[in-house]
């Protein structure tokens, strides 16, 4: 399984988001209290996050994210560490939900932003 580069940041916590998965359904009833039950014990929460990243970093992010053998264009689940509510930050299973998105000017500072599934 691929890891994080070492030579990239950690996320910065301004972008920083812990969304929870929904872990159940609900059934409108047409009398009464509406019905709940558990859809599956797994977490795979949603984890919002940016770096802020020089030129040359942004190459490094770039070429590991399209890496077959890294990220895969963000199909690929990876090695991060990752602050997940439990005691600090821990290692977790993360993969991409979709393209990340960067702003910035070439020769500053480069903002990226993406949405992690963790497991």
């Amino acid at each position: 399984m691929a890891t994080w580069p070492v030579t990239l940041p950690k996320p910065q916590a301004p972008g920083y988001a812990l969304n929870p998965v929904d872990q159940t359904v609900r059934t409108d009833m047409e009398f009464g209290a509406a019905r709940a039950r558990r859809r599956t014990s797994a977490r795979n929460d949603k984890v919002s996050v940016e770096w802020v990243l020089t030129d040359a970093q942004m190459a490094i992010f770039r070429t590991w994210f399209e890496n077959a053998a890294e990220a895969a264009g963000g199909a690929s689940w990876f090695t991060t560490s990752l602050a997940i509510g439990t005691t600090g930050i821990v290692s977790v299973e993360a993969r991409f939900v979709g393209a990340f998105k960067s702003s910035g000017m070439p020769g500053l500072k480069w903002s990226v932003t993406a949405e992690l599934e963790i497991r």
